[in-house]
C-alpha cells in the first residue's frame, strides 16, 4: 500500500511539471492509487473483492476524466499548428513566435504522452490486483473466467 501511495505521489509530481505548459487545458487528471497485488495477502476474499471493485471504479473514473483533457490538448495542438504555420509564413519576422509555438507544442505532446503512460501503468496495476484476487475468488461477477 505504501508503495502505491509513493508511486502515485511521484507520478503526480512528475506530471505537474510539464502540465504547466498545457495550462490552456488545466492540470492533468490525477491517477488513482491502486493497491498492489501483494496488499491482498492475508485479507479475506470479501475484503479483497471490495478493494478490486473500488479500484475498478477509480480506474474507470480516471479514464473518463482523461477523455476531455486529451481532447482539449488535441484541440489546442490544432490551434497551435495553425498559428505555427502563420508564424512560419512571416519568415524572419515570425521566427521567435514559431520557436515559442514549437516549444509549447513539444511540451503539450509530452503532457499527452505522460497521460498515456500513466493510464497504462494504472491499468497494469489494476490488472495485477485483479489477477491476484482471482487466484482465490470464485465470484463469477469478479472473476468471470474462473469456473
Amino acid at each position: 500500500m505504501l508503495k502505491s501511495i509513493c508511486l502515485a505521489a511521484v507520478l503526480v509530481a512528475v506530471a505537474a511539471v510539464p502540465a504547466l505548459a498545457a495550462n490552456e487545458c488545466g492540470l492533468a487528471p490525477i491517477a488513482p492509487a491502486i493497491p498492489a497485488a501483494s496488499d491482498l495477502s492475508g485479507k479475506t476474499v470479501e475484503v479483497g473483492r471490495a478493494e478490486v471493485v473500488d479500484a475498478y471504479h477509480q480506474v474507470k473514473a480516471y479514464q473518463a476524466s482523461l477523455q476531455p483533457y486529451r481532447g482539449c490538448l488535441m484541440q489546442q495542438a490544432k490551434i497551435d499548428q495553425a498559428a505555427l504555420a502563420a508564424a512560419q509564413a512571416e519568415g524572419d519576422k515570425g521566427k521567435d513566435k514559431a520557436a515559442s509555438l514549437k516549444q509549447t507544442m513539444d511540451d503539450m505532446q509530452k503532457v499527452y504522452d505522460k497521460t498515456v503512460d500513466t493510464e497504462t501503468q494504472v491499468a497494469t496495476q489494476f490488472n495485477d490486483l485483479h489477477n491476484e484476487q482471482c487466484k482465490t475468488d470464485t465470484d463469477p461477477k469478479i472473476c468471470p473466467k474462473k469456473q
